[in-house]
């Protein structure tokens, strides 16, 4: 029912209840006046007795007779009767019947005994009917005229009252309903109801604006790919987004109510239950809690890692939180998979040196801490270059993992083995007694290696070599532990292994060697000294010195061997430097190549030289490392040879084969055939350059030792076997001679008496005469021959030219 019928039938109400009211009102007013006249006909009746007892007491006195007290009474009693009352007295003591003579009255009776009197008193009712009919008829007339004023009060209120509470009304009932798409009318009133449209208007507003905020963030909880949670103050949830149950795997009726930490593990819930707890009883929390690698059991049996992101949410002073559930699986695989790529070597699996870096940190602090000792071990492999270069890098894979398979089961369990380096490696051996622990341990890794390692299509032999370096003696030597304190370099630590390692490579391998002080001072000169080398290059510090080589059959001039020298600019002076100590670090640091490349242009240089001065071309043997071979081809020699315009007639041997370069890979090891000497040498007569393996650099090198101990022992004896190569054959004959490679080549000079075919010597010993080696412009004189007494043999010489040449 509307507002404007409800005030309509209020109104028929009220007029109804006036009428109904008025009836029992003007009837209950009528006979309170009937009851009122009634009352006072008996107090009429009550006076008349008192008058006849005043007058019966005067009587009785004597101050009035009998007959003057009756007639005094009786116009008293009618001075009392007026309308519309009436009093009358019997004398006989008898009301008669039908009295009064009145239509509708009310009477009141009483007797005076003394006298045998009846008083009787009557009031008229009949004006009071009269005057009832008279007031209800007016009141009648009241209610007539009331109820026609009331309809245009009606209408005005219907419009001006009823009318907009109608509308409000609706409009009201349609926003309770959701219908935000409606017209507010009243608002540009200025009376109560436009304030009350204004504010509906308001609210519609506020409604809107909650209703889009409710969508959008259902929309982004439903959407949202993160499990998003809510959760009271006890740790229950009261909301869930559909991700959730989804990565949950719990049905969204199972979910509403249950303990947040029991969808954890049960080694993550306590930290879940004290995360709430604690962020609970902090009222000042405002940011975010997160917890990683967290493990969720689904109902299925599967395990995902979530991490957990913790919010408190107050919502009308009840406090709460908002938890979001990500999972994290793939991330953590993808992070532990980075995490082994980082630290781990790929084709091994060991630890890389970055790993082994942090590894010795954390030992070198554990062992200052307990008081302990621990050792470093570097291992490193042998011609593992020749393995990739002749075998190829899957070969090189394959000795790779078995030298790492290998070590990580010599060592103890607990010592971590890491590869360091392309064919490096090192382990970290704690908890030790001391050096010789260490020692042990290295020597069961090089044990491991007595076997040989099968590689495609053949077997080989691993020489490694170890270097140790014992923590806190290799970094604060006899200060100890208390010194230590202060150097806790783990990368100093590894420095002094792998300089260990150096010298045990230096001492030929297949052995380990300890970290000595005076090793890394050795290595900081022999550092120094490759800069200065390097510099020594660009400066042209370097010169070539010829060692002069004379025949002992007719002391004819051979040729000559050139020397390398070093003359380092000093103060004042110049320092000549040895071949024996730069020679070395060359070879190391792979400057021996370029500077090989010089040594080889310079002497033909030096040769082209000659040519041009007229003497006749003579062989110059040059001293050549293997390195040098191994990083060059044959073309690159000739390109050398070639660039100063050498005869190429003098390039080969007598069956015209030119080999002025390096020769095969064969040859190149010292055990070639025909041509080659079993040094390595691969010198040729008649030819103008001799390609020989330097003893300086082969010592140097392990593939190349063998022979360098084979070449030492036959001088140490005193002969060995040469190759003759001549126009129509060789022969082999015993040969005597000198130190050969990087040093001088300055011997004793045989006896005259000694040098004869027969003799079984040597036919060309190099410094002859016991001169030694000097510079090109020193070496040669063309005016004199060798001491005088040694003939040329040139065809000049034969000719008569009267030319001979001896050393300067």
């Amino acid at each position: 029912m509307t507002l404007r019928r409800k005030i309509r039938w209020l109104t028929w109400i009220g007029v109804i209840g006036c009428l109904m009211a008025a009836i029992p009102a003007l009837y209950l007013l009528r006979q309170g006046m009937i009851a009122e006249r009634g009352q006072v006909a008996a107090a009429l009746v009550e006076s008349a007795g008192g008058l006849l007892r005043d007058l019966d007491r005067s009587a009785s006195s004597g101050a009035l007779s009998a007959e003057e007290a009756r007639d005094r009474a009786l116009t008293a009693l009618r001075a009392l009767a007026a309308k519309p009352f009436h009093v009358t007295i019997f004398t006989d003591g008898v009301v008669p019947p039908g009295w009064p003579p009145i239509g509708r009255s009310v009477t009141a009776e009483g007797r005076f005994e003394p006298w045998g009197w009846a008083i009787a008193a009557a009031g008229d009712v009949g004006d009071l009917d009269r005057d009832f009919l008279m007031e209800a008829s007016g009141f009648l007339l009241f209610l007539a005229v009331l109820l026609v004023l009331s309809w245009p009060g009606s209408l005005f209120l219907s419009q001006h009252v009823v009318g907009p509470l109608e509308m409000l009304s609706d409009r009201m009932r349609l926003l309770t309903e959701g219908r935000t798409d409606i017209d507010i009318p009243g608002r540009e009133r200025r009376d109560e109801f436009g304030a009350m449209a204004r504010a509906m208007e308001f609210f519609r507003r506020a409604a809107i604006a909650l209703i889009e905020r409710d969508e959008r963030l259902a929309g982004i909880m439903n959407n949202v790919s993160e499990a998003i949670l809510l959760v009271d103050s006890g740790g229950r949830i009261e909301e869930h987004n559909p991700a959730a149950v989804a990565l949950l795997g719990v049905p969204a009726e199972m979910l509403r109510g249950r303990p947040l930490s029991s969808l954890f593990a049960a080694s993550d819930r306590a930290r879940i239950d004290s995360l709430l707890a604690a962020m609970a009883g902090d009222a000042a929390a405002a940011a975010p809690v997160r917890e990683q690698a967290l493990v969720i059991e689904r109902p299925g049996g599967g395990r995902i890692d979530a991490s957990l992101s913790v919010s408190p949410l107050v919502v009308r002073g009840r406090r709460g939180f908002v938890c979001a559930l990500a999972d994290v699986t793939d991330r953590l695989r993808h992070e532990r998979e980075l995490m082994r790529l980082a630290t781990r070597d790929r084709l091994t699996g060991l630890p890389n040196r970055a790993m082994i870096e942090t590894l010795l940190e954390t030992a070198v602090e554990r062992s200052h801490r307990d008081r302990r000792p621990f050792a470093v071990l570097c291992l490193d492999l042998s011609r593992f270059k020749l393995i990739t270069d002749t075998l190829g890098h899957q070969a090189g894979d394959a000795l790779l993992q078995e030298v790492a398979r290998r070590m990580a089961a010599a060592v103890r369990p607990d010592d971590p083995v890491g590869r360091i380096g392309t064919d490096d490696f090192a382990v970290i051996v704690e908890e030790i007694r001391g050096a010789q622990e260490a020692a042990a341990i290295a020597e069961r890794i090089l044990d491991s290696f007595d076997s040989p390692v099968t590689l495609p299509g053949c077997e080989h032999y691993v020489r490694p070599a170890v270097g140790i370096a014992v923590y806190p003696d290799d970094l604060a030597g006899a200060a100890g532990w208390d010194a230590a304190a202060d150097v806790m370099d783990p990368q100093a630590l590894l420095r002094a292994a792998e300089t260990a390692l150096y010298a045990a490579k230096r001492m030929g391998g297949r052995r380990h060697a300890f970290f000595r002080p005076e090793l890394a001072e050795q290595a900081r000169r022999q550092l120094a000294l490759d800069g200065d080398l390097r510099a020594a290059l660009a400066l042209k510090q370097f010169r070539l010195h010829y060692q002069p080589k004379v025949s002992l059959i007719d002391f004819s001039l051979e040729g000559f061997e050139a020397l390398l020298r070093w003359e380092k600019p000093g103060q004042g002076r110049a320092t000549m430097i040895p071949p024996g100590e730069f020679i070395p670090v060359a070879e190391e640091t792979g400057f021996i190549v370029p500077l090989g490349d010089w040594v080889l242009d310079e002497a033909c240089r030096q040769m082209r030289e000659w040519l041009d001065a007229g003497m006749e071309p003579v062989p110059v043997a040059v001293n050549i490392s293997p390195k040098h071979l191994r990083n060059r081809s044959a073309e690159d020699f000739r390109r050398i040879i070639d660039r100063h315009g050498l005869p190429p007639g003098l390039i080969g041997d007598h069956r015209g084969r030119r080999d002025a370069g390096p020769r095969p890979c064969a040859e190149r090891a010292g055990g070639a055939e025909g041509d080659g000497d079993p040094g390595g040498g691969g010198r040729f007569r008649h030819r103008p350059f001799v390609l020989e393996l330097s003893e300086a650099a082969a010592d140097h090198h392990a593939e190349d030792r063998p022979l360098l101990h084979q070449r030492r022992a036959e001088r140490a004896r005193g002969c060995r076997h040469r190759v003759h190569h001549h126009r129509h054959g060789r022969h082999a004959g015993p040969a005597c001679g000198g130190r050969r490679g990087g040093e001088d080549r300055a011997g004793q000079f045989p006896a005259p008496s000694q040098l004869h075919p027969g003799a079984g010597l040597a036919d060309r010993p190099s410094g002859a005469g016991g001169r030694r080696p000097r510079p090109a412009d020193g070496a040669v004189a063309p005016d004199r021959v060798i001491r005088g007494a040694l003939p040329c043999r040139s065809p000049s010489c034969a000719s008569g030219a009267g030319r001979s040449v001896r050393p300067g």
